[in-house]
């Protein structure tokens, strides 16, 4: 009998998986940080661009501000990692 088990490496094979595999923002299509310069603070989850948008079901999504133009863009996790374009929040 085979495993139907999904190979580690297959699993969430997605567009935004690929851009981001691609060194490419999902949402910004900018090219994301060097690995070498990103802290661990360089998330999406801590950029000042991150923002709450009602759907159009009403239900919350988080959203970059600065998305590619003419798109709505994905919903944002807070663990991705950031563009070119990261800046990071001012604590309150």
């Amino acid at each position: 009998m085979t495993s139907s088990t999904t190979q580690p490496h297959v699993v969430g094979r997605g567009a935004i998986r690929i851009e981001l595999d691609r060194g490419i923002h999902p949402a910004t299509l900018k090219p994301l940080l060097e690995p070498g310069a990103a802290t661990p603070k360089s998330r999406c989850g801590s950029c000042t661009f991150l923002v709450e948008r009602l759907a159009g079901d009403r239900k919350a999504r988080m959203k970059c501000a600065i998305k590619a133009q003419r798109r709505r863009g994905p919903d944002i996790k807070p663990d991705f990692p950031a563009c070119v374009e990261f800046r990071t929040t001012v604590a309150a």
